[in-house]
């Protein structure tokens, strides 16, 4: 059956997708992934194999109306875990964040990795999961608790060494059926293909982020393209012009080593200072994306507004209190 997918133009998707998951031999699964790699800017492509996964997950009760800030990664610049900060930070206004992600694969330190660091359970239990969100404002999904099958991928993935439709399809895989997403791609293309799938899943609102300067966040020392949902339920393409942030950054020497990651020990212990109230280009771009990511899911708010309840926050102690009761 390799033979006739592989070689076929007009391959049958169904089956071919079926293969990658089920095949016992990581040599067709490589080719298949190969084989719908050609395509990996494909939304439609990439939702049916979406379709797929979520057909056979380990599925719990929805939280839809919650804002998820999980990215591509991917980008290589090995930087601190920006999103998690940001959806920690955002969870301490008040707003429910059913953040979700995986370990690193680019970075040193993924998702879990420092939320494991931080003393966070990777929980799978669907109650202590809506438990967390309600008391805390925040939860953690960590992927491979819900998408098995992904494992079977996940060696050949590893071993062909380059970026595939998987690393766009992640993002929108969240377990608790988040209604509103912010995500950070590696490139505009991937952007645009990840916004096309949201619109697909009927998101109520969503903004997808890829910088000039190759971040996969709302870069601060660049101009970032943002695909997001329009009121008539459609995509458009915006330019954010990093200038426009500089009144509201703590320092005006930009620093881009402020915002560069190691190992989740380093990771952990730069958040904690974060929430402490350090001021560095690391503030400056967790508070920035924060900002889009109240904005995405009050738009009732301003940027002026989501800025002064950000940094009243951090300055108080109030969101690291929020950080130290949700670790306990």
């Amino acid at each position: 059956m390799i033979e006739e997918l592989y070689y076929n133009k007009n391959y049958n998707l169904k089956k071919a997708i079926e293969l990658i998951f089920t095949s016992d031999n990581q040599i067709h699964t490589g080719l298949m992934i190969s084989k719908l790699n050609e395509n990996m800017y494909d939304s439609e492509m990439i939702n049916k194999v979406r379709n797929y996964i979520k057909k056979n997950s380990i599925k719990i009760k929805p939280y839809p109306n919650s804002l998820d800030t999980c990215g591509t990664g991917g980008d290589g610049k090995k930087t601190l875990n920006i999103s998690t900060t940001v959806g920690l930070l955002i969870a301490s206004t008040g707003i429910k964040i059913s953040k979700h992600g995986n370990r690193a694969a680019s970075s040193l330190s993924g998702s879990s990795d420092i939320l494991n660091e931080l003393g966070f359970k990777m929980e799978n239990n669907e109650n202590r999961i809506h438990k967390s969100i309600k008391k805390h404002n925040f939860t953690y999904l960590n992927a491979p608790n819900f998408y098995p099958i992904l494992k079977n991928v996940g060696a050949v993935r590893k071993s062909l060494g380059f970026k595939t439709f998987f690393n766009m399809m992640g993002p929108t895989l969240n377990p608790l059926q988040a209604n509103y997403q912010i995500v950070g791609a590696f490139n505009e293309k991937a952007a645009k293909t990840i916004a096309e799938i949201l619109l697909i899943n009927k998101l109520k609102n969503f903004k997808v982020f890829s910088s000039e300067d190759g971040l996969d966040e709302i870069s601060i020392f660049s101009p970032t393209t943002v695909w997001q949902k329009t009121k008539n339920n459609k995509i458009e393409k915006k330019k954010i012009d990093n200038k426009k942030f500089a009144k509201f950054l703590c320092k005006k020497n930009l620093s881009f080593e402020d915002i560069k990651g190691k190992d989740a020990k380093y990771n952990a212990k730069k958040l904690i200072n974060f929430f402490e109230g350090k001021k560095n280009s690391y503030r400056d771009i967790v508070i920035i994306n924060a900002i889009y990511g109240i904005l995405t899911i009050d738009q009732n708010k301003t940027f002026n507004e989501a800025y002064e309840i950000l940094t009243s926050l951090i300055d108080s102690k109030r969101s690291l209190d929020h950080l130290n009761n949700m670790c306990k």
